[in-house]
């Protein structure tokens, strides 16, 4: 099966998973992780081998994702103890990550 090459659909399909769980977690509670699953359709959009340019907008983009949610983590530690802080950190990785992405692979 040929992949596709099209990390716009790539990191555009992480930050509507991300946004779209967090959504439904709130909305049906831990049900909603269900949607979480959609992740695993980004197997089918991601390059087999990437070139040096390309690994380097990754490791780029990964940076950013690491300090965004590093950052969007403490309000939801300090001044929301209720929220579900893993559901918090594994949607705000995903949709960051999808929105690192777009940034770095269109200006980076």
């Amino acid at each position: 099966m040929k992949k596709i090459i099209s990390h716009n659909r790539y990191f555009a399909v992480e930050m509507i998973v991300g946004l779209l769980t967090f959504i439904a977690v709130l909305i049906f509670g831990d049900v909603g992780f269900i949607l979480f699953s959609f992740f695993a359709i980004l197997a089918f959009f991601k390059r087999e081998k990437m070139d040096e340019r390309e690994s380097q907008l990754f490791h780029k983009a990964n940076t950013g994702t690491l300090a965004t949610v590093y950052l969007s983590m403490f309000p939801v530690y300090f001044f929301m103890p209720s929220f579900n802080w893993l559901m918090v950190l594994a949607c705000s990785f995903i949709f960051f990550r999808g929105l690192w992405g777009l940034l770095m692979f269109r200006f980076g």
